[in-house]
């Protein structure tokens, strides 16, 4: 509206004062230092003009040869600029707050200020999402910089939220060469292959993710838990695994002794009927630290009533832990194996009374 007034107002003096001028062009007359000048005022109107032009040009071409693209003299872009900039803010605000809808109406808006433009979008990516605009998230995830680490993490991150775990696993493959320097690239890619149920696939890049150090030493005692027992136990199931198989075998010897690895093991046994010598394996492998990250997949192995040895294990750890929950709940899961139902009452009701977020 502002634009449309002031081209009204230029439009208007130019219709009032065109006539005047080329009528009575006026006369000036400058001395300066010996010199005379003498021209027309529309002459000296038009020469003022004409410099201007050119000055602007100059301006244009030493900023780009000078890269200082944000310095402006355009009162027009520089107020487009500045609410740019304060929608910008106005968005991190409300991204702060969780105000996805505003949020994202704001950040797609400060996407008019060429500063920062990679990062405005994955901003608005994610905004757009969480406000339950997921084609507004996709177009602008799109959008980003391409052959990008951070660009691939957001467009990833996206459609693993989204439930597509297979493009997220294509797209995060095409990077993964830079895994080693961005190590959240490789730890969204093994989660991306969690999801996708490429078993396989995943413990193919175990040893890259261990050469890398895409997690810290205590990381990787957790990450084995939530890798190797759900892995094992499904390849057991959609095509039968062996301990020679290439890609088990590809896995330092240090992994595949590894409680979870053992864990895994004795799922995958107990699933093909060998509930005797998945028991014996879960004896010999679990130890009283390793129960907190080894509980959410022992409770599903089915071992039947091959629970003797294992109860008595557990029955050792209670002597000398008396108010642990996190036994009582082996304990628990193991009268369930039997059919005993009541005595995996009892043995819940320790649970419910030490440790009652394990019911």
């Amino acid at each position: 509206m502002s634009k449309l007034l002031l081209l009204a107002a230029i439009l208007i003096l130019a219709m009032l004062l065109g006539p005047v001028l080329i009528n009575n062009p006026g006369y000036i007359k400058i001395i300066v230092a010996g010199y005379t000048i003498e021209m027309t005022l529309l002459g000296l109107l038009l020469a003022v003009l004409a410099t201007v032009l050119v000055l602007s040009v100059l301006g244009l071409i030493v900023r780009k040869l000078a890269r200082w693209q944000h310095l402006s003299f355009n009162y027009f872009r520089s107020r487009r600029q500045r609410k740019a900039r304060q929608a910008f803010a106005t968005g991190l605000q409300a991204y702060a707050r969780q105000q996805w809808q505003l949020a994202s109406e704001q950040l797609q808006q400060s996407l008019q200020d060429a500063h920062y433009l990679n990062e405005k979008r994955m901003l608005a990516s994610y905004a757009s999402l969480y406000a339950g605009n997921s084609s507004k998230a996709t177009e602008l995830a799109t959008a980003l910089i391409a052959d990008d680490s951070n660009s691939a993490f957001v467009q990833a991150d996206l459609l693993l939220q989204q439930g597509q775990a297979g493009q997220a696993c294509q797209i995060l493959a095409a990077q993964l060469d830079a895994a080693a320097k961005d190590v959240a690239l490789g730890q969204l890619y093994l989660q991306a292959l969690q999801q996708a149920g490429q078993w396989r696939q995943l413990l193919q890049t175990v040893p890259q993710a261990i050469n890398q150090h895409w997690f810290s030493k205590a990381q990787w005692q957790q990450q084995r838990f939530s890798i190797y027992p759900a892995a094992l136990s499904q390849l057991s199931l959609q095509q039968g695994f062996s301990e020679e198989a290439d890609y088990w075998q590809a896995l330092p010897a240090k992994e595949r002794k590894s409680a979870a690895a053992i864990l895994g093991l004795a799922w995958a046994q107990a699933q093909s009927g060998l509930c005797e010598q998945a028991e014996q394996k879960l004896v010999q492998a679990l130890t009283l630290p390793d129960l907190p990250a080894a509980w959410p997949y022992l409770r599903q192995i089915p071992l039947g009533r091959s629970v003797l040895k294992l109860r008595r294990a557990v029955q050792h750890w209670l002597r000398d832990n008396p108010a642990n929950g996190q036994l009582f709940a082996v304990l628990a899961y193991l009268a369930e194996q039997e059919g005993d139902r009541e005595q995996a009452q009892m043995a819940w009701q320790k649970v419910k009374q030490y440790q009652p977020d394990l019911c």
